[in-house]
């Protein structure tokens, strides 16, 4: 029987996916900018710390830097310190995309409470993300730059390390905003941060055991559903094939080899509108080419109808019944599709033009 209300699974599949899709386009593909900080204090005894800065408040202005030299040949000089006194605490920032696509322009603003003595900045490089529009303000213990993309690779970091002497009571504050999705995320350590969906599942075992079992079944569900409604839409038509008047003959279509097909059919439906069947093939096939005469189902009673029509490619062996679906299609491309039919070979028929 065709028009029947049998799910086609096709249809949920492609459903499905399409579901799956929106999903992965709206909570997968995207970027996730995770960072830790750490604060330490630098380990220098009390003693040998005023005895430095002793020596460097005799040896220079503020304003210098301490060269240092080797039977005469200077080969370094120390950082340029913001005063006399030596730098006891050290900022770490590490910054990482853990997500599944390059993030929008980072912006990074750092502020530590005291001045700067010293940085290091090392970015993720050219290929995987520089950074640009450095601003320091060391007396102010500020630091911001940006970064235009940060790639979602494994090896890709943006490093931060600070040296400051704190003169004021605090904590340092890190401000870093990715402004296509909005604040960075705050993570115990950047190298064991997953993408947001994990971690925020993982810390609800419940809620994650719940997910990982009910969100397939609701896709498979949602599918059946939207399945049932678009099947539910079609005409209500049937067509009842007589198995004894079905068969198959070898044939050609302007000269190319084709299946003729010819079958007997009760056609009825229950719409308003008579519906009229144009085309028919066999499932697996192509049409060579509409009926030779529109087939009209209307409301008020069945009609037995003869079908004739031509498929490509062969997919019989000539001399043997073939046992397929004839599948029919109204003025509207709506189609119908029959229940498995053995169909009697018949031998070689005309050939179409």
């Amino acid at each position: 029987m065709v028009g029947s209300k049998k799910v086609d699974w096709k249809l949920v599949v492609a459903i499905t996916a399409l579901i799956v899709s929106v999903f992965a386009g709206v909570f997968w593909r995207r970027p996730d900018i995770v960072y830790d900080q750490r604060a330490v204090e630098i380990p220098l005894s009390e003693p040998l710390r005023k005895n430095i800065e002793d020596a460097l408040s005799r040896a220079r202005t503020p304003s210098d830097s301490v060269s240092v030299q080797i039977n005469g040949q200077r080969v370094g000089s120390s950082p340029l310190l913001p005063s006399t006194k030596l730098p006891d605490r050290l900022l770490y920032v590490n910054i990482r995309n853990v997500g599944h696509i390059p993030s929008g322009r980072l912006r990074t603003r750092i502020v530590v409470p005291g001045e700067i003595a010293d940085k290091d900045v090392t970015d993720a490089g050219s290929a995987f993300g520089s950074i640009d529009k450095r601003a320091d303000s060391d007396s102010k213990g500020e630091l911001s730059f940006e970064c235009p993309n940060l790639a979602n690779h494994q090896q890709a970091r943006i490093k931060v390390a600070l040296w400051y002497q704190q003169t004021k009571p605090g904590v340092p504050s890190v401000e870093i905003q990715d402004t296509s999705l909005g604040p960075a995320r705050e993570v115990g350590s950047i190298e064991t941060a997953r993408f947001y969906w994990w971690d925020w599942l993982s810390e609800r075992p419940v809620i994650f055991v719940y997910s990982s079992t009910l969100l397939p079944l609701l896709t498979l569900v949602l599918g059946y559903y939207f399945a049932r409604k678009a099947e539910s839409a079609r005409p209500n038509f049937t067509a009842i094939f007589d198995p004894s008047q079905c068969g198959w003959g070898e044939g050609a279509v302007q000269g190319v080899p084709a299946m003729q097909v010819f079958a007997t059919a009760s056609l009825a439906t229950t719409q308003e509108q008579p519906i009229e069947i144009v085309q028919a093939y066999l499932k697996g096939t192509r049409p060579a080419g509409n009926l030779f005469r529109t087939l009209v189902a209307s409301r008020e009673s069945a009609v037995a109808e003869r079908l004739e029509f031509f498929v490509r490619p062969v997919v019989a062996k000539g001399g043997e019944p073939y046992r397929g679906r004839i599948v029919l299609v109204d003025t509207l491309n709506n189609k119908y599709e029959s229940e498995e039919l053995v169909l009697p070979y018949r031998g070689g028929r005309a050939a179409k033009p």
